[in-house]
């Protein structure tokens, strides 16, 4: 199952595009270049960028968890790094300094 997180994080440029992009996941139809940033039982729980495609084909098989979109693989790169850049400072890991 494609289950979207209650925060769905984006990159600045993309705050006005979520909506639509939330849209497009919640009715199943389009992805128009829709990267999701997700976790997945396959990867047991570890960051991975898919386009929205790949995904809903994936969640046949196993529970996924969207909790970033990106209109691209580049921004979905971006979104990753401000994702574990915020986690490191808020200390939710160690980053090894």
């Amino acid at each position: 199952m494609l289950k979207l997180e209650k925060t769905i994080h984006t990159i600045p440029e993309e705050t006005q595009e979520l909506g639509a992009m939330v849209r497009a996941v919640r009715r199943n139809k389009g992805d128009e270049g829709i990267f999701c940033v997700m976790r997945s039982e396959a990867t047991q729980g570890l960051m991975e960028i898919a386009p929205l495609a790949y995904a809903r084909i994936e969640a046949k098989q196993h529970d996924i968890s969207v909790f970033g979109l990106a209109k691209g693989k580049a921004h979905a790169i971006e979104l990753v790094r401000l994702i574990v850049d915020k986690m490191a400072k808020n200390g939710d890991f160690r980053t090894g300094e």
